[in-house]
């Protein structure tokens, strides 16, 4: 069985396309301050447009390394990982508040999006960490979706305590990273930055207005483009976070069939409904992180459907046949980039 795996990005062409997704090439005569480091799995650039933003940068990287340190499922010492491997363990308020909203994002999409996925990633071998990629015998993946219950994790918040059932594994990867784009864009808003655009690997935060008063063009990634990096929309955004999951991002090939990361649990294989991008516009990124993820395994109907039940969020939803769903309120910010897509 020949399989082929890649990663969301490599490290030279995520640069690339990082500052490209979101249009924000420097203009003749503006400030800017650019950094970028390796972080929650993936490349993460921060551009503040105004000079002096240094230190700005400094404590927001501090911050989302302080947020991977903590939350990472792949970090034995950290939190998750005491949690996953012990069953119960007493977490921070930050952790805390983060996985009782992974909980309710959970409830909220019926389980779409569950953040107690981590044996069957494991099991499939697509949790960034696993070697072996392969397609896992059918009795394994029964074995391995009965332990995924976002219901069976019991949290006492007088105490800060998580418990797992024995063999139950949390992984925040799902909303974590939005968690930290939120918590970025707070930094950048107490300094008083009005112009900056965060780049957390295909969670992207426009904040404020380019310096010309417009706002952000942010490109969306073509899921079928060769070579990577091409976009099959832009979207005019300020002040929101647009969250994308899309079956490209990580996944491996056996007998010419796409296996990826984003899990069904109730079937416990991954998504397979035409769905092959779901991009979520909103002011809370963490929100957007965890729905991107539900509506991409719930489908066009049910996913729209769920993002118009949460108040403040739009979505963008690709097809394999490369037709485009959006929500009403998003339409008239959508300009297609692609002849290949149509926005239906």
């Amino acid at each position: 069985m020949k399989k082929h795996v890649r990663r969301a990005v490599a490290m030279a062409a995520a640069l690339a396309c990082a500052a490209a997704a979101a249009g924000c090439g420097p203009q003749a005569g503006e400030d800017r301050t650019t950094r970028t480091r390796f972080l929650l799995g993936t490349v993460v650039t921060l551009t503040a447009y105004q000079s002096g933003a240094e230190e700005t940068l400094d404590r927001a990287f501090e911050r989302i390394g302080q947020i991977e340190d903590e939350m990472s499922a792949h970090k034995p010492d950290s939190q998750i990982g005491r949690l996953n491997a012990e069953g119960t363990a007493r977490l921070t308020a930050d952790v805390f508040f983060v996985l009782e909203r992974a909980l309710n994002m959970a409830a909220l999409s019926g389980g779409a999006f569950d953040p107690t996925v981590l044996p069957l990633s494991r099991l499939w071998g697509i949790d960034g960490e696993t070697k072996q990629k392969k397609v896992p015998p059918a009795d394994e993946v029964g074995k391995a979706r009965a332990l995924v219950d976002y219901k069976k994790v019991a949290l006492d918040g007088k105490t800060g305590t998580a418990t797992l059932k024995k063999g139950m594994g949390v992984d925040l990867g799902g909303i974590a990273k939005g968690y930290a784009a939120d918590e970025a864009w707070r930094i950048f808003r107490e300094d008083g930055v009005k112009s900056a655009v965060l780049d957390l690997g295909g969670n992207v935060v426009a904040i404020g207005t380019r310096q010309d008063g417009r706002p952000w063009r942010i490109g969306i990634r073509d899921p079928r483009a060769q070579p990577e990096g091409a976009h099959y929309a832009v979207l005019a955004l300020s002040d929101e976070a647009a969250v994308t999951s899309g079956d490209y991002q990580r996944y491996f090939e056996a007998d010419g069939v796409r296996y990826h990361h984003i899990f069904d649990t109730s079937t416990g294989y991954p998504a397979r409904n035409g769905v092959v991008s779901a991009t979520i516009v909103s002011k809370d990124s963490t929100t957007a992180d965890a729905l991107s993820t539900a509506v991409f395994v719930l489908g066009v109907e049910k996913g729209l459907a769920l993002v118009e039940s949460v108040e403040g969020t739009e979505a963008l939803v690709v097809t394999e046949d490369k037709k485009v769903y959006a929500t009403p309120g998003i339409r008239d910010r959508v300009e297609m980039a692609s002849t290949e897509y149509t926005l239906q």
